[in-house]
């Protein structure tokens, strides 16, 4: 499986980034190029996150960088302690099981819209999504590629479900499920296969406008994640239907 190295110490600072964002103020955009490199692995499980150390890097003032932690800690990702500053938070075995839980209910949710609301001329960047996560299974898989195709298609159904809540939840949720995939690893060919037929379910569902059909497949993805998780088998029905699933 090839890896995927960890992102360098930006030479140009979160300001200078920040500044070609619209909408983002600095400390929002230092949060985001943070939990970015947390996803990545750069930073692992409860490595202690320091203003100073991060000011520098980044080139930006501290209080910056405290109230981008502070934002980060609010997503999820870090946890700030009394006297001992920030830290990554190291998520159990079980809270990883809950987030996956919130996505399954949130991600059906999605796509149950988007299947009402996206607009047509979307539905070629869902099969151009669906040729990519194709190729990536092609040979020797790399899974946090797939993790991350995976997510960036759920991001093109929250983006076109029509509710920006409904998206923003999604994407916090998602975010937290990608870094948990990427630091664990689950999944076996077959239920990387059975992910990928979820996946053209949903794909159609939506383009055929069948919300429940919609809903059922993404359920599915989160579902065969969480049992490659438990070391359950996973039963995907010869007919694509999602709504028949079982565990077996």
């Amino acid at each position: 499986m090839a890896k995927e190295e960890a992102t360098e110490p930006r030479k140009k600072g979160a300001r200078a980034e920040a500044a070609g964002k619209r909408g983002l103020t600095v400390d929002a955009r230092l949060a985001e190029l943070l939990i970015r490199d947390i996803i990545v692995r750069r930073y692992p499980p409860g490595t202690p996150l320091r203003e100073q150390e991060i000011a520098d890097r980044y080139g930006v003032s501290r209080p910056s960088t405290r109230e981008a932690l502070r934002l980060m800690a609010y997503a999820g990702f870090v946890d700030i302690l009394p006297w001992r500053g920030a830290r990554v938070i190291d998520m159990s075995f079980d809270q990883f099981l809950d987030i996956l839980g919130l996505l399954e209910d949130i991600y059906a949710r999605c796509a149950a819209l988007a299947a009402q609301r996206m607009p047509d001329i979307v539905h070629p960047a869902l099969d151009d999504a669906i040729r990519q996560l194709e190729q990536a299974l092609d040979g020797e898989p790399d899974k946090a590629l797939l993790y991350r195709l995976s997510f960036t298609f759920g991001g093109l159904i929250g983006d076109h479900s029509g509710s920006p809540i409904a998206n923003r939840l999604l994407n916090q949720v998602g975010r937290l499920a990608l870094w948990q995939q990427r630091l664990r690893l689950p999944g076996t060919a077959e239920s990387e296969k059975q992910s990928l037929d979820a996946h053209r379910l949903l794909a159609s569902a939506i383009k055929a406008r069948q919300p429940e059909v919609a809903a059922g497949a993404a359920r599915t993805i989160v579902l065969i994640t969480r049992r490659a998780l438990l070391g359950e088998d996973f039963s995907f029905p010869s007919n694509g239907d999602a709504r028949r699933a079982r565990i077996v």
